[in-house]
């Protein structure tokens, strides 16, 4: 296999039938989530217990996608992590991270405002418990802020969208992903809408993974984009607002 240019990717031993099996799992233990999510109805209050045992299913979850495509395009294939896109990038392109989770952050708030000036219900993520305790605090960024972004980066981008590429199109390819990167984020009937925003950021991490060659710029952009989230979430808990 021909190692990925400077801008593209690439091609990829694995396809359609590979990134169809590696999604069989998760589509289960995510489903199962939300149907049980949707029968018991959304809870007034967590638990601290709840809470952890909700981060630690999903750090179970995000370790499972690295596995998966290791396991299916590494393993399989017998090569090295560099074809899942954890290879060096151009030095000279260390700003992009940074402009990809702004154009990120303002995307979402401009799709958020549109939806409120027509009378929508804009979609929010079910987060607001992990920052009302200081002992689920810590575990809720490591999951969310560190471990997140490098799991999500290698099994959407790295994997399923590389995997994509071949028979779909750059196009195909990055839409595909981005709207299966938007449905994870999916965890109850009034988070629905978020497929649409955060399948937009879903397309532009592809991109940036085809334009740069490697994947450290998405997994950057990632981290960004979560960590201010977090930040701005935690400060507006700490407030009580």
């Amino acid at each position: 296999m021909t190692e990925a240019s400077p801008t593209g990717i690439a091609p990829k031993p694995w396809g359609i039938p590979a990134v169809l099996l590696a999604l069989a799992l998760p589509l289960l233990l995510w489903g199962s989530s939300l149907g049980l999510a949707i029968a018991q109805g959304a809870p007034e209050e967590l638990s601290d217990g709840e809470i952890v045992t909700g981060l630690i299913f999903t750090l179970v979850l995000d370790l499972v996608l690295i596995g998966l495509a290791a396991g299916l395009s590494l393993w399989r294939y017998r090569l090295p992590w560099a074809a899942l896109g954890l290879r060096p990038f151009d030095r000279g392109l260390w700003w992009l991270p940074l402009v990809a989770a702004a154009v990120a952050h303002v995307s979402i708030i401009v799709y958020t405002a549109v939806l409120t000036s027509v009378g929508a219900d804009a979609p929010e993520q079910d987060i607001e418990d992990l920052f009302e305790s200081r002992m689920v605090l810590p575990l809720a960024g490591a999951v969310t802020v560190l471990v997140a972004p490098l799991a999500e980066e290698i099994f959407f981008r790295g994997f399923v969208f590389a995997g994509l590429l071949r028979p779909f199109g750059l196009g195909g390819a990055m839409v595909v992903s981005g709207l299966l990167f938007g449905a994870f984020h999916i965890t109850g009937p009034d988070t629905v809408g978020l497929v649409v925003p955060f399948g937009a950021v879903g397309v532009l991490l592809a991109w940036l993974y085809y334009r740069t060659g490697s994947l450290w710029p998405s997994i950057g952009t990632h981290f960004i984009f979560n960590l201010v989230s977090f930040a701005v979430l935690a400060s507006l808990a700490g407030n009580g607002s």
